[in-house]
């Protein structure tokens, strides 16, 4: 049975696209990624769907996207969800460098992938999609989420907090964390662009 020590320093110096949910996601030609190592989250598989690694925290979405949760290689969630590989929560805001031991929620699955990032090992990270701005009445790349229409006013605060407490944690880590989503406000990765990303 695949557990969470499986992945540690897995993919130790190398490079991984944390693939989020903004709707900058959309804008984006996503077939280069076919020959890099790319981490989805919650309903990216619907526009890509061949990245090595999955995560979600999401309960709702084994409901409503069984099938297409099914269909990740690797799988990673909260324990007592219905499938995938469990890890279990130490509460919103920490940072996890042992994830034997658990995974912090930093209110937002694109903190906890980062944490799985750091764990396997990644060196150079790219952030897809982590706009934490809507576009008009857009939440994500593929349309309107009511749930999500005041998340500008309630959740994305909390989310900027923990990634920011993130990038402090990563400081003299030897992790380098990049943000190529173009309209962010997020100052606490450097920004790049997309294409120089491809470019390395």
């Amino acid at each position: 049975m695949v557990s969470i020590r499986d992945f540690r320093n897995l993919h130790e110096g190398k490079r991984v696209f944390l693939m989020a949910s903004g709707p900058s996601l959309s804008c984006l030609d996503l077939t280069p990624l076919s020959r890099r190592i790319v981490i989805g989250m919650n309903r990216t598989s619907l526009l890509f769907p061949n990245t090595h690694y999955h995560c979600t925290m999401d309960l709702r979405l084994f409901d409503a996207y069984p099938d297409l949760l099914r269909g990740s290689r690797y799988l990673f969630t909260f324990e007592g969800r219905p499938f995938g590989i469990p890890l279990r929560l130490l509460g919103s805001e920490g940072f996890s460098w042992d994830l034997e031991k658990g995974i912090y929620s930093g209110y937002t699955v694109a903190y906890y992938s980062l944490q799985l990032a750091v764990y396997m090992g990644f060196k150079e990270i790219f952030y897809l999609g982590l706009d934490l701005k809507h576009e008009g009445t857009k939440t994500h790349f593929f349309g309107a989420d009511f749930r999500s229409r005041q998340h500008e006013q309630t959740e994305f605060p909390h989310m900027r907090k923990m990634l920011n407490y993130g990038a402090r944690q990563l400081e003299g880590a030897g992790v380098k964390v990049f943000n190529c989503s173009p309209d962010s406000d997020l100052a606490c990765f450097p920004k790049v662009t997309y294409e120089y990303a491809l470019s390395l």
